[in-house]
């Protein structure tokens, strides 16, 4: 949301560098392949002797470096997934006096856990609906405001996307669609400037000698600003009104409409929460695209899967008065198995998702590198999708394709596919597989966290029991081996999103949460935490 701010981990250390040498940080543990099954692990180094300078160590998503010692490093609060942390080490001008050296972290969830998300009950699917008369009162015009950044194109983005083009053809409402972009515009393609949609751009600047007095980052920010609204604080630096009164302009909008956001897991979304209830807004409906949420009160709660719904992060954070599991949907009729058998030389198999940590695949590059030693199984590796890992994943035997955004050439692009695979361990139902799915192409996976909504193992998926590399490999080569099985599991796979995954029942879903926040009394704030 802030301008001038630094993305990412940096923790100095006073280290050392002989002279006319070149200073490069050695990492001795962990070794490389490990696998760490719990959120704590600490990190073994060395570097040449000296007098001056520091390491700048860089990670995305680690959510703190603490315990700083000479020569070792205690990172915390790991959750799963596959880091790379970079460290450089730099004089005290902040030149780098070396080459960087990166280090791979892969958290994986441990067998306790692991099995206790797959042991989970599935709760019988909820579908809500409101009685004809009950409809027939509720008003006719919503506004319908979303906030979030023009970043890259995820599920979530994806949902909202296809939630506009539906509810603008709403037979007894009319819906207007607000989209607010806490930043300036870019350049980058924007997927809702093509939708009948409103866009605002607000960006939230602060100085340089702001960011650099008061030592700003976009989440301390934002809890300042929260604070000073919710407790009235009258003696705060300039920029935290300044701050204020821009969100209070952008989202004026928004008035007498319900605020649409995504869990962005930072103070950011108590100051949003806060935004709506003083421009006037009828509800707050806050999705959660992640878990981890930072504690806060909302009108409706939606969860893609039970899981990310009972959450213990989420069930002790959010106050809501409405909690509903709503999971997106494809459109069936777009995503079909191909038309004609394979003809591929080898088999292609492929990831379809985000180059990001908690994608975890870490594991999937390394089952991938096993696997391109055995001269009897042909093998191709192909990845859709984009990150800030895309750079790491060069160096393995894999193809990045980058980001296919047209559904036409994405279609295409997975009835080549052969085999499916998607390592994430904390994935909050994992849309890209249900797309894979719909084509009818076996998936592979862990079946943890939101795909226990969907995978059942030997029946639309093959679940790999054991979370590591080796046992992920091991699962490729059995379905990558076995035609007949790879073609029961495809129609399992495909039958599975046919009954229970699509666009227009998600959005009947959340067109009666819509109705229901339209109606009810404002002054009745969510005060009851379950129910």
């Amino acid at each position: 949301m802030l301008q001038h701010l630094l993305v990412g981990l940096y923790v100095a250390l006073v280290v050392a560098q002989s002279e006319n040498a070149t200073a490069v940080v050695r990492f001795l543990w962990p070794p490389a392949g490990h696998m760490e099954p719990s959120s704590t692990l600490r990190v073994r180094f060395e570097v040449p002797p000296s007098d001056d300078g520091y390491i700048a160590l860089s990670s995305t998503k680690l959510n703190g470096l603490l315990q700083v010692h000479p020569d070792t490093i205690e990172l915390q609060g790991i959750e799963p997934g596959t880091h790379v942390v970079v460290a450089q080490v730099h004089d005290k001008q902040h030149t780098p006096m070396g080459p960087p050296s990166m280090l791979r972290v892969e958290r994986v969830l441990s067998k306790a856990e692991a099995d206790a998300q797959r042991s989970r009950s599935l709760k019988p699917r909820v579908w809500l609906t409101a009685l004809p008369a009950v409809a027939a009162r509720r008003p006719r015009r919503r506004t319908l405001c979303f906030v979030g950044t023009n970043g890259q194109f995820d599920g979530q983005r994806q949902l909202w996307l296809h939630m506009i083009r539906i509810l603008s053809r709403h037979p007894s409402v009319t819906y207007a669609f607000h989209m607010i972009r806490l930043e300036a515009p870019s350049t980058r393609f924007d997927p809702f400037a093509t939708s009948d949609v409103q866009i605002t751009y607000a960006p939230m600047q602060v100085s340089v000698e702001e960011a650099a007095l008061y030592q700003l980052t976009t989440n301390t920010t934002m809890e300042a600003i929260a604070d000073y609204v919710e407790h009235g604080t009258s003696d705060v630096p300039a920029h935290v009104p300044r701050l204020w009164a821009t969100f209070l302009r952008a989202f004026a909008p928004c008035e007498g409409g319900i605020l649409v956001l995504a869990n962005s897991r930072d103070h950011g979304d108590r100051v949003l929460a806060l935004v709506a209830k003083h421009v006037g807004a009828r509800g707050v409906l806050f999705d959660l695209s992640s878990v981890f949420p930072v504690a806060n009160t909302v009108d409706a709660l939606i969860g893609p899967s039970t899981y990310t719904l009972e959450h213990e992060s989420v069930t002790s954070t959010i106050t809501a008065r409405y909690r509903h599991v709503i999971p997106p949907g494809i459109d069936a009729h777009v995503f079909t198995p191909a038309a004609t058998p394979k003809t591929n030389r080898c088999l292609i198999v492929g990831f379809l998702g985000r180059l990001a940590p908690e994608k975890s695949l870490g594991l999937l590059a390394r089952a991938a590198e096993l696997l391109a030693a055995k001269r009897d199984l042909c093998l191709v590796f192909r990845w859709i999708g984009e990150g800030s890992h895309a750079a790491y994943y060069q160096q393995y035997p894999v193809e990045l394709i980058g980001g296919i955004y047209n559904e036409t050439a994405l279609v295409h692009e997975l009835q080549s596919w052969d085999v499916a695979v998607h390592p994430g361990l904390q994935e909050t139902f994992g849309i890209a597989n249900i797309e894979v799915m719909a084509v009818g192409i076996p998936l592979v996976c862990f079946g943890v966290a939101g795909t226990t909504e969907y995978v059942r193992h030997n029946e639309n998926a093959w679940v790999v029991d054991e979370i590591h590399a080796d046992a992920l490999a091991a699962g490729i080569e059995v379905v990558a081996r076995d035609s007949g099985l790879r073609h029961r599991l495809g129609a399992g796979a495909r039958a599975t999103v046919e009954k229970r995954f699509t666009w227009s029942a998600t959005v009947a879903a959340y067109d009666e949460v819509f109705g229901r926040l339209m109606s009810a009394p404002r002054d009745k704030a969510a005060t009851n935490l379950h129910r």
